[in-house]
């Protein structure tokens, strides 16, 4: 089932070492957060993130509410990640201090939840792209394959920086 989840920003500044395409998420106001699980490969969970961008590409899904773009989900900027960086949105708790916030995102959601196919779909052509370095689009996709060797080793290096006596 689709959730949104807020990323851990040591990870995405770790993976951004691995691979310069991975998107910022801190801005001011409100950070980006991503939609998940879009595709599972060899058991490894991608995560794509929502942008209020609007623009149609090739490498993302338009969610739209009564006709209108609210924001996209940006496949060519998936990442794999484990479940310890993320942390299940709760719109409740951001309905209390921005309800019109909270409202978008509770449509952002129900689309979705709607189109989980689709956005499985999309999730796994742009992942095909991405693996193809023969492919016209694949310069605007991160790098997934070189982020699945690596991703597993922020949890070894937040171990070690975790242990380490002072």
């Amino acid at each position: 089932m689709i959730k949104f989840y807020d990323v851990d920003k040591n990870y995405i500044n770790f993976l951004k070492t691995i691979d310069g395409q991975i998107p910022n998420i801190e801005y001011e106001g409100n950070n980006k957060f991503v939609c998940g699980i879009v595709l599972t490969i060899s058991n490894i969970n991608y995560y794509a993130p929502i942008s209020h961008m609007t623009n149609r590409q090739r490498t993302n899904i338009q969610i739209t509410e009564n006709g209108r773009v609210l924001s996209t989900i940006r496949f060519s900027f998936m990442f794999p990640a484990m479940k310890n960086v993320l942390t299940v949105k709760d719109f409740s708790v951001i309905a209390q201090n921005n309800q019109q916030y909270a409202d978008l995102l509770n449509a952002e959601y129900r689309f979705c939840r709607a189109h989980e196919a689709e956005i499985y779909n999309k999730a796994l052509q742009v992942y095909r792209i991405g693996c193809n370095k023969n492919h016209v689009l694949n310069y605007t996709c991160c790098d997934f394959k070189k982020l699945e060797e690596h991703y597993l080793e922020y949890a070894t290096q937040e171990t070690r920086t975790s242990n380490r006596i002072d």
